[in-house]
């Protein structure tokens, strides 16, 4: 051995014991899938021992392992997983695994089976069961006991048979058959899910003397667990009639035929009923379908679409008459539609309205015509209520239930139709209104400051998300002064619709040519860099340079030239104050040097820390 490895080895060989310590004293995971060869095989009566008495098995928590014989299989208790009951000499016990699909066991199986002792509403059981079937034979024969016997914890788990009197019976996905046995003492009798439908109910009336066979259990949901003992019964073959009820037909005959009529008249009532429930349903859902359709309507006015919407409540015959009132400014009520299939009504509510200060003086009026308020649903709006539809009677009554959820449905409906057509005719007024602001200049026809002032309110937030695209040109015509005083203002007025066309037609459907007053130009372009927004301003300045006015002074053509400055969207400013006024200085600066030029501003934006 090299004389590096011993150290290493002295070292593994003092760290041994202090690693065998540590892994004796670390916690132990919960095991689930062990050897059952690590457990001893144990009796059931040693398993659930309760020692001192307090409804709880004294062994709780630990794993065990046993035998027994299968007493109600795979599929009774429970669809997936195993849920069953073993017995062997000594007792019986519970065997509960839900995530172990994959083995099923039949009555009289004899089976091993290792898990955790526990208790589930007073039952106990073994949980996260392993099971394993290892033959089959009879069934242990049934204990008989006396209902009193078995209302116990000495038996429970075992299979037993007790005899009583059939009593009353629970039936739903599961079954409960209570029976009272000769001393008095009631039993319960459990039928799971799964084999409810084996059972013939018809044979066990109340007054029949049965015998049933099962396995004695518990089901009690609080602690202490002393009460709620019951017989599971795994098949229909598991009851037997020993005595039907006493024949007492021919006293209970005309009874029995009463109440037999009274069942066929009650089915017949309740038939009528659902039929008739059934039918104002469906012309409920049938008057919801035409108010939509009729809501649905752009063309009309708030006031048609509430005249529609009150024909056809009454036309489905929902209310006798209905009407709309909606609010104003100071939030009082007007009325705006109605209709109704009795005369008297529309009269009452065609009456002059002195105006209806809120629902109660809507109630008030109406009452004084003689009218009955059924119901006042709200239009609910965005933020108030819009107004209220009034369903009306022409005799007090209170509103079914149909009436009530339809009118509330129909004022909802109503008031999002009445709420999109004010949107609409509040659109279209603001369109109106902006029409007016957005007007072009007179002798131009280019766009004026007022319009360009919210096109920038609405661009320059654009162009701040987009990082730029924003590019101020503003134009001067040179020497105009002189053209008005040799020429006259007519020629300057010519000059300046000239040079408006060539803004236009240069100008894209992106830019925006604006006549800033006098002979002043702005053109708010698209452009992202400096090279694109100079030759933008390039070709406009050649286009004009270009421009002969031959009509201004006979036999002889009158060219004009612009001084042009440019401004970038982020490098010479961020808004457009400051936009405006770095575009300007680079035009004074092309009118200081020389004129009919393209300058660039040198006033950068200061950037923020």
């Amino acid at each position: 051995m090299s004389p590096t490895r011993r150290p290493v080895l002295a070292l593994l060989l003092l760290l041994l014991p202090m690693l065998a310590t540590a892994a004796t004293h670390a916690p132990k995971p919960r095991v689930i899938d062990i050897d059952p060869a690590t457990l001893p095989l144990e009796t059931i009566d040693r398993i659930v021992v309760d020692h001192d008495g307090d409804t709880v098995p004294d062994r709780k928590g630990e794993r065990v392992r046993v035998h027994g014989t299968v007493l109600v299989g795979s599929g009774v208790l429970r669809l997936r997983g195993i849920q069953i009951y073993i017995q062997d000499a000594t007792g019986g016990l519970g065997l509960f695994n839900p995530r172990d699909p994959h083995m099923t066991f039949a009555a009289g199986d004899i089976v091993e089976a290792w898990g955790e002792v526990s208790q589930f509403k007073g039952g106990i059981q073994l949980q996260d069961v392993q099971v394993r079937r290892i033959g089959h034979g009879a069934l242990p024969a049934p204990l008989p006991l006396t209902v009193e016997q078995a209302d116990g914890w000495e038996h429970v788990g075992r299979r037993v048979r007790i005899e009583g009197i059939a009593g009353p019976l629970t039936l739903d996905q599961w079954a409960m058959l209570r029976i009272t046995g000769e001393d008095g003492v009631p039993m319960q009798l459990y039928v799971p899910a799964p084999v409810v439908d084996r059972f013939d109910w018809k044979r066990y009336p109340r007054g029949t003397r049965i015998a049933a066979t099962g396995v004695l259990s518990i089901y009690k949901p609080t602690w202490p667990f002393d009460g709620g003992f019951q017989v599971v019964l795994a098949d229909s073959t598991d009851i037997a009639v020993l005595e039907p009820p006493p024949p007492e037909w021919h006293r209970w005959f005309p009874w029995a035929l009463g109440a037999a009529l009274g069942v066929v008249a009650l089915a017949g009532l309740m038939l009528h009923v659902m039929q008739r429930r059934q039918r104002a349903r469906d012309r409920e859902l049938s008057t919801l379908s035409a108010l939509s359709g009729a809501l649905a309507d752009t063309a009309v006015g708030e006031a048609q679409l509430a005249r529609n919407a009150c024909e056809i409540l009454t036309a489905y015959g929902i209310v006798e008459a209905a009407s709309v009132h909606v609010f104003d400014d100071a939030r009082r009520l007007h009325h705006i539609a109605d209709a109704a299939t009795d005369p008297r009504l529309h009269d009452a509510m065609s009456s002059p309205e002195a105006g209806d200060d809120g629902t109660d003086g809507l109630r008030a009026r109406l009452a004084a015509s003689g009218v009955h308020v059924l119901a006042l649903s709200p239009m609910p709006g965005a933020t108030n209520a819009v107004g209220v539809l009034a369903g009306l009677s022409p005799r007090r009554r209170r509103p079914s239930q149909r009436q009530e959820r339809t009118l509330l449905s129909a004022a909802k409906l109503l008031a999002m139709a009445v709420e999109n057509q004010r949107i609409r005719e509040r659109a279209h007024r603001e369109a109106q209104e902006l029409q007016k602001l957005v007007i072009t200049d007179e002798l131009t026809r280019l766009y004026n400051r007022r319009f360009l002032d919210e096109y920038l309110r609405v661009q320059l937030p654009l162009a701040e998300r987009r990082g730029g695209g924003l590019t101020f040109v503003a134009l001067d015509v040179d020497h105009f002064k002189r053209i008005n005083d040799t020429y006259g203002h007519d020629a300057g007025d010519r000059v300046l619709a000239g040079i408006a066309a060539q803004l236009r037609q240069v100008s894209r459907s992106a830019d925006l040519p604006v006549r800033l007053g006098g002979e002043e130009f702005l053109v708010v372009t698209a452009e992202h860099d400096i090279d694109g927004a100079l030759a933008f301003a390039e070709r406009l300045r050649e286009a004009i340079a270009a421009q002969a006015f031959d009509d201004i002074v006979p036999g002889e053509s009158l060219r004009v030239t612009v001084s042009i400055g440019v401004a970038l969207f982020g490098l010479h400013g961020c808004d457009a104050t400051t936009l405006m006024r770095a575009s300007d200085e680079a035009m004074y600066a092309s009118k200081r040097g020389g004129r009919d030029r393209v300058s660039l501003s040198t006033a950068l934006a200061a950037i923020a820390p």
